[in-house]
């Protein structure tokens, strides 16, 4: 190891590297890929509360995708709101990229576009619009099946690199609680310090 090595038994605390640990400027991953407020949010919890055929079609697209609630209220937020904004794909959290990668699609799509003209504004209207796009939102989750897995095993990935972190950040604490007087670390904590660093580098690393 290079720069972030633990201590060698006996060695200066001081003289250890550090360990970036987690960025504290990590950035915020959004479960959403329409950009909505508060009112957009009630709006389609309200209309999804009113509307039988909704719920039936989440029900439905539940038992192929994890995330199918949160796919619904983004088609229903692109029907609904007047200038729908996407997010970025770097944006999104791994396991709703799927999500995000079918909005753009119906987004795109000129049907959709046509559909948007009625649609705009009146939360019926959109719900209409999930009603009549659901044939096509399957298909689509038909197709991105590989890419949700990919999501999938990207996001198992990503809590897997942050819980390594946060040991190896508990470890070399618990190295600098346990230094000697004159500063030195203890040959189990160095050990203990060596291996957590080893663990999350690998896991970052996958």
């Amino acid at each position: 190891m290079s720069g972030r090595d633990a201590p060698a038994p006996g060695e200066p605390a001081s003289r250890a590297g550090t360990w970036p640990g987690r960025s504290a400027a990590a950035p915020v991953r959004h479960t959403a890929a329409v950009v909505a407020d508060r009112f957009d949010r009630v709006t389609w919890r309200d209309t999804y509360e009113q509307s039988a055929g909704l719920r039936e079609v989440a029900e439905e697209l539940n038992g192929r995708h994890d995330h199918a609630t949160d796919l619904l209220t983004d088609v229903f937020l692109a029907a609904y709101k007047v200038g729908p904004r996407l997010r970025e794909r770097a944006e999104m959290a791994p396991s709703r990229l799927v999500n995000h990668q079918v909005v753009s699609a119906l987004v795109e799509s000129p049907e959709f576009a046509e559909l948007r003209r009625e649609t705009a504004g009146d939360p019926y209207a959109a719900a209409m619009a999930v009603l009549a796009q659901a044939a096509a939102v399957r298909g689509m989750l038909e197709r991105s099946r590989a890419a949700q897995e990919r999501a999938e095993r990207a996001s198992r990935a990503r809590q897997d690199a942050d819980d390594a972190a946060a040991t190896a950040d508990e470890a070399l604490q618990r190295a600098a609680d346990e230094t000697d007087g004159d500063g030195t670390v203890p040959g189990p904590a160095t050990d203990s310090v060596r291996q957590a660093i080893d663990a999350a580098e690998a896991a970052q690393a996958a």
